[in-house]
């Protein structure tokens, strides 16, 4: 079996490291997930290009759950993050992820929880 590698992913990991390392862990999972939000995102107006922690990530998305999850799959790739089945927000990701910082608190607190269990 052959392992794939995201170069795009290797590339983003290496410049998020030299860019948010010095400022923590917190600074470097709010950029990745803007990244990948932003990757996918389908914003109506240009005033949800500008990303925060209070981002609607229902109107960032413009509804679309495809596009949600598939930032939300790069980020747990990212981070090497496994789900169990119950995790998973099936037709309720914005429910569960209302807005962008309930999205970076659920990546920090999974990425705390494996350094802990690991």
């Amino acid at each position: 079996m052959v392992n794939v590698i995201d170069m795009d992913q290797v590339r983003t990991k290496k410049r998020m490291l030299q860019v948010a390392r010095p400022k923590g862990i917190e600074y470097e999972i709010y950029l990745t997930v803007v990244k990948y939000v932003d990757k996918h995102a389908q914003p109506v107006s240009a005033n949800e290009n500008l990303m925060t922690t209070s981002s609607d990530l229902a109107k960032v998305y413009n509804g679309d759950r495809k596009q949600f999850k598939a930032s939300y799959h790069e980020l747990l790739r990212y981070w090497k993050i496994t789900l169990l089945d119950e995790e998973f927000p099936i037709d309720e990701e914005f429910e569960q992820f209302p807005k962008l910082g309930d999205l970076c608190s659920f990546i920090d607190r999974k990425v705390q929880q494996d350094k802990y269990t690991s």
